[in-house]
């Protein structure tokens, strides 16, 4: 058993405890959280004091492992349809034991950074050995695309075959994005009625131009590519067709929403209330800014009554793994939110969304949510780049 103080205990699920202290026996599960301690209790020694602020394990609910490889090898800001040509003629130029060894080196670095669970995409199985190791908790969503609609099942069979061979550990089938597939494949990944979906949105001002009229750069792109854009698909906005596709499958996370609107919100919020939708937005801040040089207007999203959480996308288009860094992005281009607020987003919400609040996500008797000690904090709890995460739990 250990006892653990520090200038300040923030259990995220009640308010904070300045000098406050944590109780964790052997395996890390929480047995109290209390008050400071007693004079008698710090000159015994009984606890273990710290200068800084103890928050729970971050939880990074979008990630690519399987392109950690990549990382410095593809150009920033040169927009999405740049970086997935680049991305295309990359991925496969690398031997299977580097980019192995490149996944168990990423996740090594997400545990240095005090993440404990992550929602992480795959198309490959290559990630497959290391989150068996039970390092971190994952969910793995298994993503699947293609437009064209003759193409729809073997799309769809392999996605089935690749989630087989990962049974054992929590996983869904998922489509990439509206714009990368058919309305045939949408309804295919409906029909098994995943628990919990994660859908790349909204990250290109071109998205809703492929879908309105079938032309602009991505749908040039996906034509170079030979695929047709159907007519049949084409409709006002990209999210129309995705919830429109989506009649089973409720809980989804959209990833970047980089050119979401105010119009796009109340597109989510109509099927979130009609259709009833458990919709959260990641925000991915560095890979925003890596990638379209943009990040959301995050406090739009914020009083239309959005629900966030934390993603760090890949080392292909972000610096680090880190969800510390998501946030100080976040605080320097809008300081008005409160830390308090950024800690939501990056613990409890994440942990909720990936079906893991019971053991993660607040610390609170019972659970196991991990313990990050923040350094560097001022009085104000700004998130300075002074500021600094060490995992002590």
């Amino acid at each position: 058993m250990k006892r653990i103080s520090a200038d300040y205990i923030f259990p995220v699920s009640s308010p904070p405890i300045k000098n406050g202290v944590v109780t964790v026996d052997a395996t890390g599960v929480i047995l109290e959280v209390a008050s400071p301690p007693t004079p008698l209790q710090e000159e015994r020694g009984d606890v273990k004091r710290y200068e800084g602020i103890i928050v729970p394990g971050f939880v990074n609910t979008h990630c690519h492992l399987e392109l950690s490889h990549l990382k410095g090898k593809v150009m920033q800001q040169k927009g999405l349809t740049g970086f997935i040509s680049e991305l295309v003629v990359l991925r496969d130029k690398f031997q299977v034991d580097e980019i192995k060894k490149a996944i168990a080196s990423a996740e090594e670095e997400m545990i240095r950074n005090g993440i404990v669970a992550v929602g992480d995409i795959s198309n490959t199985d290559h990630s497959f050995d290391q989150k068996k190791k039970g390092n971190i908790a994952y969910h793995t969503f298994i993503e699947t695309f293609d437009l064209d609609t003759a193409k729809a099942k073997a799309a769809f069979e392999k996605a089935v075959n690749l989630q087989s061979a990962f049974s054992n550990l929590q996983s869904s089938i998922t489509p990439h994005a509206p714009y990368t597939v058919s309305g045939k494949l949408l309804e295919m990944i409906d029909n098994l009625k995943q628990p919990l979906l994660s859908v790349h949105n909204q990250e290109n001002t071109f998205e809703n131009e492929m879908f309105i009229s079938g032309t602009g750069p991505l749908a040039e792109m996906m034509q170079r590519a030979g695929v047709d854009i159907d007519s049949k698909r084409r409709v006002k906005n990209s999210l129309l067709f995705l919830f429109g596709g989506l009649l089973e499958s409720k809980k989804i996370v959209l990833v970047h929403n980089t050119y979401t609107s105010k119009e796009d919100i109340g597109i989510i919020k109509y099927y979130s209330r009609m259709e009833d939708y458990d919709v959260s937005l990641c925000l991915c801040p560095g890979a925003n800014l890596y990638i379209e040089n943009r990040v959301p207007d995050i406090p739009m999203f914020s009083n239309e009554g959005m629900k966030f959480t934390i993603g760090t996308d890949s080392l292909a288009s972000n610096h680090s793994l880190s969800v510390l860094d998501e946030l100080k992005i976040i605080s320097k281009h809008f300081p008005k939110i409160p830390f308090e607020t950024l800690l939501i987003w990056a613990t409890k919400n994440g942990a909720e969304f990936l079906g893991m609040e019971k053991e993660l996500g607040t610390i609170e008797k019972g659970k196991k949510p991990g313990l990050n000690l923040l350094k560097g904090m001022n009085e104000r709890f700004d998130l300075s780049e002074n500021v600094s995460v060490q995992k002590i739990i």
